[in-house]
């Protein structure tokens, strides 16, 4: 074994022990990015290329094949990968629109289709949809493009979605209906008053042969006939509120016409994807069974001395709210309830007085509604209601009525006077809502807002609107000039680890802006959109002076540290910016062997015509090269073939799913990148378990929070022991 190899080793051993070290650094996350996989039919690579930049530059990654022919159409439709979205514009010969659909629809393949049409082209539009496209966008509407395909893409994802859980949802019924055969206690399910299900306990308990099934028949008709119209009625009233649990005495009928007194809980549940009442049946004559029902539905009530429900029943009864809500069967409202003066009590008075406060404001909360609506506390200063209303007049009507009791005065606990001020966000439950997590945090957002504008308010959930990607750059540019001005830009380094025991220390520089609210961004969020004007040309010199002075500092030290400074396109294609770089490094003292600069894939498709010669300049002055962001176009290897390139920087999506074994793509596209003669750097590595393949792959190197995440200084212990 090399001694390289050995350091490799021993370098993997220590970083563990290196990432606890840096937890105290700043850590700025990549944004997610949704990986879209897109076949492009068009006869111009240059055209294809094209498309994918637009959705490159909006934070995606991209995996691309071009179709040329009916042998790569079939080729690309009958393999194992899935393709997300079809952009067609222009097919080659003999392809056309209507044997492109064929072929996908024969193939049974949920392939969204775009069609991309040239202004002289007159094909009826009509009939492009009649056969199978999704959309038909004039050729350079490129905000068009990206919001029809997007919308595309989410749909997509949905029915993929549903896909899963009807299979997950299939095998869970199947294994829950056996469990339910197994168990000892009769259980029936009933919607609409018939029976769905009934267990084979429930079967033996009336007398009926084992083989013989209740499914769809009316539960009213194995109740004695005095007791029939009455029970029904009240098993719809349950159905019909969504009560969370409840308890019936009544006869039923066995099989040989005697009659069986029994207990009944009752609770809503699902059963085969639809909205059913759960019916635990036990023998009332059973030694002790009304204390069980008794204690059953003890659990289920709320604390005797505040009136709220338990977290974890609180949702359930959400769970079911949902349910109802798709199923057309009423719609409730989730609010969230935030305690504005319980933090100032806490901090005056200490804990025991918060508490008191906290528990008589839940008090006055739980007394001021109803028994219908639930309410939970949700730790800190916080509650969550589930109100039965689903209109906004009527929501409005009941918190107003709850806010002028709640805070109309102050409440007095242990002789000391405190004031109540809550802010309430809702959202109302429709029917497309499928996540709990999701509502929760549309209803937290909407008490910020309530808090924003002052307190002691509601405020209804809005869905943000998406704005055009013009106005977006446009408030990026003001938001990253406001930084500039206020001086509110501070770079960040983060260590890229050789594991071929390189003797150079390599940090990847960026820039961390703070906007005027306070909140951090990392450059990489936004740059994609900005890189090309000329305001990020600003930012790359500004970028390379302040981490010039960093690096001859670090390397007085005596160490071999290089940097890696990622421009955008905008200085590419400035004839000024290697000169000014050359005087720069010099002006600083720092050799050009110890910067590395980098250019991101897309602008090599951007500007292929001058990227060859700003490269070359850059050799020749003595500068290493990187490409990054690399892998997301439609020929990765092709668009480098005649670039002088050192490294090569992978895409973040590539490490996506490696933890689960997803590693084949990986381990090509380094394996290609090797045989090149490319040194391969590889991002975005949270784990060891994604370290270890990239290492076995042949990596060159390796990054990401793992080792350290991204640090205001360059302190990063390259040193290996032993």
């Amino acid at each position: 074994m090399t001694d390289n190899h050995l350091g490799a080793i021993q370098l993997c051993k220590k970083l563990p022990i290196a990432f606890q070290e840096q937890q105290g650094n700043i850590t700025m996350a990549l944004g997610d990015k949704d990986l879209i996989r897109f076949l492009i039919i068009d006869s111009s690579t240059r055209e294809a290329e094209a498309f994918l930049n637009i959705f490159r530059e909006s934070g995606y990654s991209t995996r691309a094949k071009q179709i040329n022919s009916t042998d790569d159409l079939t080729e690309a439709t009958s393999g194992q990968k899935h393709w997300d979205l079809l952009l067609m514009a222009e097919p080659p010969e003999p392809l056309t629109y209507s044997r492109i659909f064929d072929d996908i629809n024969q193939k049974g393949i949920d392939l969204p289709g775009i069609i991309l049409k040239n202004p002289d082209d007159e094909t009826n539009e009509l009939s492009l949809i009649q056969m199978g496209a999704r959309a038909v966008i004039p050729l350079g509407q490129d905000e068009h493009l990206l919001t029809v395909a997007l919308k595309e893409f989410e749909d997509l994802k949905v029915r993929r979605h549903h896909r899963r859980m009807s299979v997950a949802l299939h095998e869970s019924e199947k294994q829950r209906q056996l469990l339910l055969d197994d168990q000892v206690d009769p259980v029936v399910y009933i919607n609409y008053g018939r029976i769905r299900f009934a267990n084979t306990a429930f079967i033996k308990l009336l007398g009926l042969a084992k083989e013989e099934s209740l499914d769809g028949k009316l539960f009213r008709d194995l109740i004695i006939t005095k007791d029939q119209q009455e029970v029904e009625a009240f098993l719809s009233g349950i159905e019909e509120s969504g009560q969370a649990l409840a308890a019936i005495q009544c006869p039923l009928v066995a099989h040989n016409g005697s009659e069986l007194p029994v207990s009944i809980v009752i609770s809503p549940t699902s059963f085969n994807g639809e909205f059913t009442l759960s019916l635990q049946i036990r023998r009332c004559e059973e030694e002790g069974e009304q204390d069980s029902v008794d204690k059953t539905l003890e659990k289920s009530a709320p604390d005797t001395e505040t009136g709220l429900f338990d977290r974890k029943l609180f949702d359930q009864a959400l769970v079911i709210a949902m349910q109802r809500a798709v199923e057309g069967k009423g719609k409730s409202t989730l609010c969230y309830l935030h305690l504005e003066t319980l933090k100032a009590t806490h901090e005056q008075h200490g804990i025991e007085v918060s508490q008191k406060l906290f528990k008589s404001v839940a008090k006055k909360i739980t007394s001021q509604l109803d028994a219908r609506h639930h309410v939970s506390s949700m730790g800190g200063a916080n509650f969550a209601a589930l109100l039965r209303e689903g209109e906004k007049q009527d929501i409005t009507a009941l918190i107003n009525s709850l806010l002028t009791a709640v805070t109309g005065e102050d409440i007095v606990i242990d002789q000391h006077q405190l004031p109540v001020k809550l802010s309430i966000g809702a959202v109302i439950l429709s029917d497309t809502v499928s996540d709990v997590k999701v509502l929760t945090d549309q209803s937290r957002q909407a008490t910020v807002l309530a808090q924003k504008q002052g307190g002691n308010q509601l405020c209804f959930y809005q869905k943000r609107k998406v704005s055009p990607n013009h106005s977006v750059e446009k408030q990026l540019v003001g938001m990253v000039s406001q930084a500039i001005k206020d001086k509110n830009i501070s770079l960040s380094y983060q260590p890229v680890i050789s594991l071929a025991g390189s003797p150079a220390e390599y940090y990847e520089v960026s820039f961390v802006l703070t906007d005027k609210e306070g909140k951090e961004h990392e450059a990489t969020e936004f740059r994609p959109k900005l890189e090309k004007i000329t305001l990020w040309n600003k930012l790359d010199r500004w970028q390379l002076i302040e981490a010039s002075k960093a690096l001859m500092a670090k390397r007085k030290e005596g160490s071999d540290t290089r940097l890696l400074l990622h421009v955008g396109g905008c200085s590419a294609t400035d004839d000024t910016f290697i000169p000014w770089m050359k005087a720069a490094l010099q002006t600083a003292g720092i050799p050009a062997s110890a910067v590395a600069i980098e250019l991101s894939e897309q602008n090599l498709a951007r500007y292929s015509d001058v990227i060859p010669d700003f490269f070359s300049a850059l050799k020749a002055m003595g500068c290493q090269t990187v490409i990054s962001e690399f892998g997301c176009s439609l020929n990765p290897l092709d668009g480098i073939a005649n670039l002088d390139i050192d490294l090569v920087k992978l895409d973040h999506s590539f490490t996506d799913g490696l933890s689960s074994g997803n590693t084949q793509e990986l381990q090509k596209i380094i394996r290609d990148l090797s045989h090149s003669g490319r040194k391969v750097i590889v991002p975005g590595i949270e784990s060891a378990e994604e370290m270890t393949p990239v290492w076995q792959f042949g990596a060159d190197f390796i990054q990401g929070s793992y080792m350290q995440p991204p640090s205001k200084s360059m302190d990063f212990d390259f040193g290996v022991d032993g």
